[in-house]
């Protein structure tokens, strides 16, 4: 017997602490036992991060206020620049080809080989990234109406895209990797969604060129070196319109983390997954720049510790 609303709505509020979206519910509804239910909210990724975070030796940890400094250059010239991105793009064009589900959630049954089973799940989740946003704007007295041209940085395969164009009148989703695009309309034209531009990101104006109303960025940033993270977010800042809002999630410290250019660029090219951080006086230095004022920032858990991450909501006044 298929599960009800009322079955859906308890196993939200008991096993992630949480109230569930229209979206949310819809996805579940196809679960056909109680059984099912109970094995597919143990294996998602969503409570196996919540029990991270409760683990007495992961979760409750945190660092200490006395850190020290880090040496992380995050200026450089324009030939070094293109070389990072050009690192970059080589590395998700790679993981896009092999592993594109589970390069944006790591979750072991999001490999290729077990996807067909967990696609309902992982597209699913993507209703999460949107209830983010949409806390974040009703903490500030804000309506979605208000934002139509919406920029989501690092769609991947459109896990969180297809969610954000059912409440945004235009979406522009960019990405590095060429498979991922291709994966993401391919999903989009699955889901009937044809509200949305997807842009593969191709040099150094980042896909960015011209004004939106929101930008949104959630375990992206983060895998991109420091002076390619502060580029793109101060492309971003420049082109987010009068009282725009940017929401984005960033590490911003490691203990031990450094990073120098030229000894990036000089070691060979693994096609792996890395994890980088930019300091937060630089986000908010090149918010500054651009005359952006910071409305939220808050530490949050999208990182195993030791490092230390946040997400940032910035208007522009």
């Amino acid at each position: 017997m298929a599960v009800s609303r009322f079955d859906i709505l308890a196993a939200y509020r008991l096993m992630l602490g949480r109230e569930p979206s229209d979206a949310e519910i819809d996805t579940w509804a196809a679960i056909p036992s109680l059984e099912a239910l109970r094995q597919t909210f143990i294996d998602s990724y969503e409570f196996q991060a919540l029990l991270e975070r409760l683990h007495p030796a992961t979760g409750e940890r945190r660092l200490p206020l006395a850190l020290p400094p880090l040496s992380i250059a995050w200026e450089t010239d324009g030939a070094s620049e293109q070389a990072l991105l050009d690192y970059v793009e080589a590395t998700w064009t790679a993981l896009g080809n092999v592993e594109p589900h589970w390069s944006v959630l790591g979750s072991a049954h999001f490999k290729a080989s077990e996807i067909a089973a967990n696609r309902a799940e992982f597209y699913g989740s993507g209703a999460y990234d949107l209830g983010i946003i949409e806390s974040v704007l009703a903490r500030h007295g804000l309506r979605a109406e208000a934002f139509h041209r919406v920029v989501e940085y690092g769609c991947g395969v459109g896990r969180v895209t297809l969610h954000l164009a059912r409440v945004f009148r235009d979406v522009l989703a960019l990405d590095i990797s060429a498979s991922h695009i291709s994966l993401a309309r391919e999903a989009a034209l699955e889901s009937g969604v044809t509200n949305v531009q997807f842009r593969l990101v191709t040099g150094t104006d980042f896909g960015m060129n011209g004004p939106f109303d929101l930008w949104f960025s959630r375990i992206v940033l983060q895998h991109n070196p420091p002076p390619i993270i502060a580029r793109i977010l101060r492309r971003m800042f420049s082109l987010l319109a009068p009282e725009g809002l940017a929401i984005f999630q960033l590490p911003s410290y490691a203990p031990g983390y450094g990073f120098d250019v030229g000894g990036y660029l000089g070691k060979p090219n693994s096609h792996e997954i890395e994890v980088h951080c930019l300091p937060q006086a630089v986000v908010f230095a090149l918010a500054r720049e651009a005359g952006c004022v910071c409305l939220d920032v808050r530490e949050d858990l999208d990182m195993e510790f030791p490092w230390l991450s946040h997400t940032y909501v910035f208007r522009r006044s």
